[in-house]
């Protein structure tokens, strides 16, 4: 008798998001603002509700269409580049994904990647989010400079 085995490919899409904006604040201010996950994290990811920073990590609970989920990284600044490595959960689903600004006078670039759970879906959203956040970033930058009197 011979069997038949079931076979299973899971392919994972990577979800990868590069814009670049132009900007009148210095580098140093950028780089103060943006490496602060308080700042970033819910004005680029909406969906965040609670966040708690702790050194140079991050944890937080968001809701998105009444899908609960964990988000959790940390924080690499140098001097021109600052990295959120990050990791969603929700329960055993997982994705893993890094949001990247690339800081050079009067230019800020960002790439946003992910994998994982809900990445299909995601990937449409992403783009959404990075969009309004990029097009908010100089104003936003900008309070929030006035706000920390940067």
């Amino acid at each position: 008798m011979r069997r038949k085995f079931l076979s299973k490919i899971i392919i994972n899409i990577l979800v990868i998001l590069e814009l670049s904006v132009t900007t009148s604040h210095d580098t140093e201010s950028l780089r103060i603002i943006l490496s602060d996950p308080n700042f970033v994290l819910p004005l680029l990811f909406p969906s965040i509700k609670d966040l708690k920073v702790l050194g140079g990590s991050f944890h937080g609970h968001a809701n998105y269409l009444n899908i609960d989920h964990e988000v959790s990284g940390n924080i690499y600044i140098s001097s021109n580049e600052i990295n959120y490595p990050f990791t969603l959960s929700r329960g055993k689903n997982l994705g893993t994904g890094r949001l990247t600004f690339y800081l050079t006078p009067g230019r800020i670039s960002l790439k946003l990647e992910y994998e994982g759970w809900m990445e299909t879906f995601a990937g449409g959203l992403l783009g959404r989010w990075v969009r309004k956040f990029s097009r908010e970033l100089e104003e936003k930058i900008r309070m929030e400079r006035i706000r920390r009197k940067i």
